[in-house]
């Protein structure tokens, strides 16, 4: 009997321990289904007001730049009524009683100029490793987080000139999914539960590295579709000699597709950030350590790519 007992025992222990297993299992589902159905009354707006406020000017200052950006692809037509090119078919009676701007050559309108046929596709791919949460003494994940937050409002209503996605890095993956090229967010609610998941996930990830391999994927995956434009912003503390990750080989990884604008900027460890900066290419790695630099950065950027494009635009 005492056997039986004790069989029982056990038993309902069993049963006991399976049920709140199920229960906890449960709990983290409704948990998940809670988040994936947030709205402004159930999420930690003063967070988010927090990071807003924190790069309000500087949402106001990129969104005029990204407005003004230029269109990389102009049409080339003929440019007719010029003093010199091939003659004009439709201007040969004019050439006969004399008059020199009859001919015509390959050019680009100046109206042309104001117009994007399609949108410049943008990759962010933010560094959010264990160190990012552990080292977050000098605020480099705040920073982050604040400058994700800029990107995502001034990008909002400007769907018709951009299309950016949003990828996490860290020990754990090289490709943490945040925002998709096709589903931006749409509202405050959905910005911030963006920010959240980066912070969750910097907080409970393993120790590693995956910045090269994240790197080098976003520069592939951009190209997947036609666009203006192709830019990647790979974003990283610096934290990267400890796994064997040489400035050479990161550079060569953002510089493998030449139709493809790469850049890292670092955010964090400046004396390390330096070095490796000086041992990249000029104008692919970046250290910006405070957010207000950021609309700058990326002002300096479109523009550099902007000319670099009418240069070879004039050879052709």
């Amino acid at each position: 009997k005492g056997v039986g007992r004790s069989l029982a025992r056990l038993e309902a222990k069993a049963a006991a321990v399976e049920v709140l297993r199920e229960a906890r299992k449960l709990a983290s589902e409704a948990g998940e289904r809670q988040r994936e159905q947030l709205d402004l009354d159930q999420v930690d707006e003063e967070k988010y007001d927090e990071l807003f406020s924190m790069v309000e000017n500087d949402i106001t200052q990129l969104r005029v730049i990204l407005q003004t950006v230029e269109a990389r692809e102009r049409e080339r037509v003929w440019l007719r009524g010029k003093t010199s090119g091939e003659i004009d078919d439709s201007r040969i009676v004019d050439l006969a009683i004399g008059e020199r701007n009859v001919y015509k050559r390959r050019g680009q309108r100046d109206e042309a100029r104001l117009m994007q046929r399609l949108p410049k596709r943008l990759s962010f791919v933010v560094d959010i490793s264990g160190s990012m949460a552990y080292f977050n003494g000098d605020q480099r994940l705040d920073r982050l987080c604040a400058t994700i937050v800029m990107i995502m409002e001034s990008l909002t209503g400007l769907e018709h000139k951009y299309q950016y996605e949003v990828v996490g890095h860290s020990g754990e993956t090289h490709y943490f999914p945040l925002v998709s090229y096709s589903s931006p967010p749409i509202d405050r609610a959905q910005r911030l539960a963006v920010v959240q998941q980066m912070v969750d996930h910097s907080s409970k990830c393993s120790s590693g590295d995956n910045t090269l391999a994240a790197g080098a994927r976003a520069v592939k995956t951009v190209r997947e579709a036609a666009a203006d434009d192709y830019f990647v912003f790979l974003f990283s503390d610096a934290n990267l000699e400890g796994y064997g990750v040489e400035p050479e080989t990161l550079a060569q990884a953002l510089t493998n597709d030449k139709a493809v604008n790469a850049y890292v900027i670092f955010i964090a460890e400046e004396k390390v950030a330096e070095k490796m900066k000086e041992r990249m290419p000029a104008g692919r790695a970046h250290v910006v350590l405070d957010n207000d630099g950021m609309p700058l950065l990326f002002k300096e950027i479109f523009t550099k790519a902007m000319l670099s494009s009418q240069g070879a635009t004039s050879m052709l």
